[in-house]
């Protein structure tokens, strides 16, 4: 499990900086860029996290960003990971490049 700390307010999962889901999904979008692909923007359905189970700060983060240090198969092994916002959507901020060996 991984410790998740969620800026983007406007997802109807996120209660107080935690996710109500068990795991989310990480989506690479480009060169440098990941995204929580489990967002869900809480404009329309309201906040949904009353009905979802209690937020907590641990998830399981799974991902397909394979130009990121963390990944490891399709799950992200960094202790701490941050989902915050920007333009490109709700960004995952610890994404790291792979470090090149050779």
């Amino acid at each position: 499990m991984n410790y998740l700390d969620c800026a983007q307010y406007d997802c109807c999962h996120n209660k107080a900086g935690c996710c109500c889901l068990n795991s989310i999904q990480v989506r690479h979008t480009g060169p440098g860029d990941a995204v929580c692909g489990s967002y869900r923007n809480s404009e329309g359905c309201g906040n949904v996290a009353t009905d979802n189970p209690p937020a907590s700060p641990e998830t399981d983060i799974h991902c397909d960003d394979k130009g990121c240090r963390y990944l490891e198969g399709r799950c992200c092994c960094a202790d701490h990971v941050s989902i915050d916002e920007c333009s490109c959507g709700p960004e995952c901020a610890t994404r790291a490049p792979k470090e090149n060996n050779g």
